[in-house]
């Protein structure tokens, strides 16, 4: 696309919505300056991991604002031809606030289409990988489907949320006694305990990761 043109769907979207410049920059982590330059046409349209960050900045979905800049969209790695009929909007979650479900406006960065086949026997939502303690299994900056539920037997790799963090990590479980387990695929890092001492709270287990083609 145009950077003019995508300069002002980005200033279009920003004003439906009713946010000040300051306000994206809070949200998105990118300057204001850089923002109003994207909006006025000077500035080339940026890389992936910059329009992932002011998509989260504008609230919409990163596979709109995919599409705004003319760059292939995210979908499941194993799906290559699917209608928009065939999909669902799941939630993209962000930090997770205290007390409140998961699925929770105050949580949600953002929704991601997913095939309707993939989400059918439970409540869903996708979670960014930040790191590489999972890999070569789930590759850092995946973005993770994560099927809501409070345990996981040993062997799959659960979303938890440790003591009072707002973030989950992604942990391959194992229950020893009392004790659960969060091992990492990558073995330069050390397996977490979750005890009495360090309590944690599995919010759900990984059906699929996805990746961009």
């Amino acid at each position: 696309m145009d950077t003019k043109l995508f300069g002002n769907e980005i200033r279009k979207i920003r004003k439906d919505k009713g946010f000040s410049l300051r306000k994206v920059e809070q949200r998105s982590g990118i300057s204001f300056t850089f923002i109003s330059k994207l909006e006025n046409g000077n500035r080339n349209i940026p890389k992936p991991e910059t329009l992932r960050k002011l998509a989260k900045g504008l609230r919409i979905s990163e596979d709109e604002m995919f599409e705004l800049a003319g760059i292939t969209t995210l979908l499941p790695k194993n799906v290559t031809r699917i209608s928009n009929d065939d999909l669902v909007n799941v939630p993209i979650i962000g930090e997770i606030a205290c007390g409140e479900p998961i699925i929770a406006e105050q949580n949600i960065d953002g929704y991601l289409p997913i095939p309707q086949d993939s989400v059918k026997d439970g409540n869903y939502f996708v979670l960014k990988c930040r790191g590489d303690s999972m890999e070569p299994t789930i590759t850092n900056g995946s973005n993770v489907l994560i099927r809501e539920q409070p345990d996981a037997d040993d062997g799959q790799i659960a979303a938890v949320l440790l003591d009072d963090d707002t973030t989950a990590t992604l942990k391959r479980i194992k229950h020893i006694k009392d004790s659960v387990f969060l091992i990492p695929d990558n073995p330069k890092y050390e397996p977490i305990v979750l005890n009495e001492d360090k309590p944690g709270k599995i919010i759900g287990i990984v059906k699929m990761e996805m990746k961009m083609f």
